[in-house]
C-alpha cells in the first residue's frame, strides 16, 4: 500500500476502501469539498452533547461515496470537528465510492467506525471490502490510515480471513496488463 493519501479527502469510504486490497486507491479528488447529505427517516440531536443520530433507512452522500445504513452517530467531542467519530450500524451497513482510476470500490459490514483524529478505520462484523474481483472479508477490518497498516481479524479457526487478489488488476493499475481482463 504505497500510495500517496490526500489528508483532506479521508473520509469513511476513502478509509474503508484502501481496506480492499493492496492496490493503491485514491478517492475522488473533489469528494472532499462537495456538501454532504444525509437523509432518514428520524434524526435526533444533542447539542450540548454534541452528537447527532440519524435513524430508519440512512444514506449518506457526499461526491461519489455513498453509506447506507440503519442508523448512523455523528459525534464531536468536546465540540472539535477535528475529533469527529462516526459510527455506521446496519444489516449490513454498506458504503460505495468511485476512485480517481475510475474503479469502484465497495463493501459492507455490521458496524463502520472511523475517528477522523486517530485516522483510524474499523469495520466489525461481518466485514468485507471488494475492488472490482479483488476482495478481504474477515470479522474484523482494521486501518490506520497515516501509517497505512491494515490488518484483518476472524474468530477461531473455523472462521477465517479470506483475500482474493486478482494479478491482471494488479497490472492494469501499472498501465502494464497484457492479459485480458476477467469477465463474469
Amino acid at each position: 500500500m504505497k500510495s500517496k493519501m490526500n489528508k483532506n479527502s479521508l473520509k469513511l469510504l476513502l478509509v474503508s476502501a484502501l481496506l480492499a486490497t493492496s492496490l493503491p486507491a485514491l478517492a475522488l479528488t473533489g469528494d472532499s469539498d462537495k456538501p454532504v447529505n444525509i437523509d432518514s427517516v428520524n434524526q435526533a440531536l444533542d447539542l450540548q452533547g454534541n452528537v447527532a443520530t440519524f435513524t430508519g433507512n440512512v444514506i449518506v452522500t457526499q461526491g461519489s461515496i455513498k453509506i447506507t445504513a440503519d442508523k448512523v452517530v455523528v459525534t464531536r467531542p468536546g465540540g472539535d470537528s477535528k475529533k469527529t467519530i462516526v459510527d455506521a450500524y446496519g444489516a449490513p451497513a454498506t458504503f460505495y465510492q468511485m476512485q480517481d482510476n475510475g474503479k469502484p470500490v465497495q463493501g459492507h459490514a455490521s458496524k463502520l467506525h472511523y475517528e477522523l483524529a486517530n485516522d483510524f478505520v474499523e469495520l466489525t462484523g461481518n466485514a468485507f471490502i471488494q475492488q472490482l474481483d479483488s476482495n478481504i472479508k474477515g470479522d474484523r477490518i482494521t486501518y490506520l490510515v497515516k501509517e497505512q497498516k491494515m490488518q484483518a481479524f476472524s474468530q477461531g479457526e473455523s472462521k477465517r480471513v479470506t483475500t482474493v487478489l486478482v494479478p491482471s488488476q494488479l497490472q492494469d493499475k501499472n498501465g502494464s496488463s497484457t492479459s485480458p481482463k476477467k469477465s463474469n
